[in-house]
């Protein structure tokens, strides 16, 4: 075997361990960016120059071709691939490697003008003029036929060269089209789902303000005042996303079955549920922007963007996964693009890899000259050498990432606690009208969902504990506490395992706005909670008041309660009225016209119990009830030390052993006790004992020495 065939093997094999297990090592994370050589093709040495740099850089891949149609494929039927030729060999002689990418994220100009059917149309019914990007009509049989041939092509030419290491279909699939077609697959969808228009009027209760379907034909594909037609379209356009990527993929692995797919995520992208999209793709990468944030409490963002690590460290099983897209610097498409303080681009990195990332690659490796672009953060800047600021803190990462080999193929360890994430449940907040809504944008939603997951997430991280982020079709047996945010959609298949799970002795964690609807978003008969959660958490939850911008009601905690909490809180924007039915009262109500209604309660079993918190709480009330939780239970924290807000440890298996990451988010110094535990920073080499100062935005990766005193 060659020595260019022999690393391409190793490569495919490393990729593949998403699935499997006890196969050759790497030596060390791959690491590199997207690269766009097609938009260089009349500046050779620009190809020769970027080489250089690359290897200066620690550089081991970069994903190629993203929007390379045109410069395939400059007409119809006529391909042109000296130049990738070109690309291919020069990456194969240096020993890097291609995630070569199939270019269906922008369409060519040619084929958009000859085939207007695969722009997109949108609810008022006008069509998408060409350009832009990731705007095709996912349903349109014209471009699944031109991406088949165009992704075949390119599998036949460059299957076995020694440079490819990863295919990267597609590029952040998403958004939804109007047209007649995808009307027409969405009533049929709608058909196959509900088989009868009973079925489909009963399931949507279509007879409010008198919308009952008689004829297929009549369903339109939005409907604000049919909160589950608003589902199933996010259902359905979830569906055809899913299905345009497993016909971009057929092809390839018809001719290529060794080398493994993936497609970016983008966190948690509103329209794209990707616990279904993860079950279909052999490696889970992300895409993920933090912007940065100098402000006060900036560290529970560092917090966010650990959450979106965790949910696919959840989607991998466990296993490494790639981070597919990051910033070096600054973005350019943000509301104010700040350029990321001293070490908090190395810091996002090593989040990334603490929580196991084994692949990191930005956006992008050089920038652009011009287009939307040609401003947004890059390795390479527009003066072209190595003497910018951003290309040598990425030439230290490297360094960093080279020397953490011993993370690779390591599982991550499994945490005590898992945090339940729904695309579904969100999605049927979001379409009924009544809940107070919340409509901050960015990279990290803050819908009602997702705020309630992101900050439960938050006060488990701030009380020292690790959470897995997980599906609720995942198995929970090998967690002892389950925490189920807002999880306003609830079937009874799902109400039965949360049952079974308290049964068997697990550690259930309810919120306000649970278990209101079930899966056609109809409102649960017989009380709140409902489908057995009711008797399950042991309340009646009667009412909900959704309190204006600056109203609070007090959280006064029960004396004597089994979790130790006796700081008084607030509570915010959302109170249930619960009635007893059983549980026991961690803390009420203190004032407004709540007083003594139980805000907090458990119920519990002969082995578990289920807890449920009937209000929006402030960070410092969640964070005590989670505290409660450690000595209560005997839970398993990251480090055995209390840490301050802002300051994280997360573990991550090696070859060896374990290596703590110990991260402080806080644009302030920090100074933490670490009591008798004993830890070595092993890129320094520096011991961390005792008393320990943190400076700002920075970062450690240490073996424990000595655990206690």
């Amino acid at each position: 075997m060659s020595f260019y065939n022999e690393r391409q093997w190793l490569c495919r094999r490393i990729f593949m361990n998403y699935k499997k297990k006890g196969i050759p090592k790497q030596t060390h994370l791959f690491y590199g960016a997207d690269y766009n050589p097609d938009q260089w093709q009349k500046y050779p040495d620009i190809l020769e120059r970027d080489i250089e740099l690359m290897k200066e850089l620690g550089a081991t891949s970069a994903s190629i071709g993203i929007f390379a149609w045109t410069s395939l494929e400059p007409e119809e039927g006529r391909f042109e691939f000296g130049w990738l030729d070109c690309v291919m060999d020069r990456f194969a002689a240096e020993g890097l490697f291609v995630f070569l990418a199939t270019p269906s994220g922008s369409k060519p100009m040619w084929m958009s003008e000859k085939y207007p059917e695969i722009r997109r149309v949108n609810q008022d019914g006008a069509r998408d003029s060409s350009g832009g990007r990731h705007n095709h009509c996912p349903s349109s049989c014209i471009y699944r036929e031109k991406v088949s041939l165009m992704n075949r092509t390119l599998a036949e030419r460059y299957g076995k060269h020694p440079a490819l290491a990863l295919w990267h279909i597609g590029n952040e699939l998403s958004g939804e089209c109007h047209c007649a077609n995808c009307k027409a697959s969405f009533q049929a969808w709608l058909r196959a789902r509900y088989v009868t228009l009973e079925n489909l009027n009963e399931s949507w209760w279509s007879n409010f303000w008198n919308h009952t379907f008689t004829d297929w034909a009549q369903i339109p594909t939005y409907d604000h005042s049919i909160d589950c037609l608003e589902l199933d379209w996010l259902r359905f356009v979830n569906d055809q996303h899913l299905s345009f990527l497993k016909n971009e993929m057929a092809s390839i692995r018809e001719l290529t079955p060794d080398v493994p797919c993936t497609t970016n995520f983008m966190c948690m992208h509103l329209s794209n549920n990707y616990w279904e999209w993860a079950e279909h793709i052999d490696v889970i990468s992300n895409d993920i922007y933090p912007m940065p944030d100098d402000r006060e409490g900036s560290w529970a963002r560092s917090i966010k963007a650990d959450f979106v690590h965790s949910m696919m460290r959840g989607m991998s099983g466990g296993k490494s996964w790639m981070q597919m897209e990051c910033a070096p610097s600054s973005v350019n498409w943000g509301t104010v693009n700040k350029l990321k303080r001293p070490r908090v681009h190395r810091q996002e990195i090593l989040q990334a890899v603490a929580n196991g990332a084994d692949t990191i690659h930005y956006f992008q490796w050089r920038k652009s000259r011009g287009g939307f672009e040609k401003f947004h953060g890059a390795v390479v800047d527009h003066e072209g050498s190595s003497d910018s600021r951003v290309f040598k803190d990425c030439a230290q990462v490297g360094s960093d990432l080279q020397a953490l080999g011993s993370v690779l193929q390591q599982d991550c360890p499994k945490a005590d606690i898992a945090i339940i994430y729904e695309w579904e449940s969100r999605w049927a907040m979001n379409a009924s009208c009544g809940p107070k809504k919340d409509t901050s944008l960015g990279p990290f939603p803050a819908d009602i969902y997702t705020d309630a997951c992101l900050s439960h997430y938050e006060a488990v991280t701030s009380s020292g504990q690790s959470a897995d982020v997980v599906s609720a079709r995942s198995d929970f047996s090998d967690y002892r506490m389950i925490i189920a945010p807002s999880l306003y959609m609830v079937s009874e298949k799902l109400a039965r395992k949360f049952n079974a799970f308290v049964e068997s002795g697990g550690i259930l964690v309810g919120t306000y706005l649970t278990g209101y609807v079930d899966p056609t978003n109809l409102c649960w008969l017989g009380g709140f909670p409902g489908s057995s959660l009711r008797q399950l958490f042991g309340i009646w939850n009667e009412e909900i008041d959704y309190l204006c911008d600056g109203e609070q009601v007090t959280v006064i905690p029960e004396e004597g309660n089994n979790l130790g909490c006796y700081t008084e809180g607030v509570a915010f924007d959302i109170i249930e009225r619960i009635h007893l039915e059983g549980a026991d009262v961690i803390a009420r109500a203190g004032s407004d016209c709540y007083i003594d209604s139980p805000l907090i309660t458990r119920n519990s079993t002969s082995k578990g119990a289920a807890y449920y918190i009937g209000a929006k709480l402030d960070s410092g009330t969640l964070l005590e009830f989670y505290r409660g939780f450690v000595s209560a239970y005997d839970l398993i924290q990251s480090v055995s030390a209390e840490l301050p807000l802002g300051v994280v440890a997360r573990k991550r298996q090696t070859a060896s052993g374990e290596l703590v990451f110990l991260f402080n988010y806080n644009k302030e110094e920090v100074s933490i006790d670490l009591e008798g535990l004993q830890l070595r920073d092993t890129l320094t080499e520096e011991l961390l004992t005792g008393a320990v100062q943190l400076a700002s935005y920075s970062s450690h990766i240490c073996e424990v020495v000595r655990i206690g005193s």
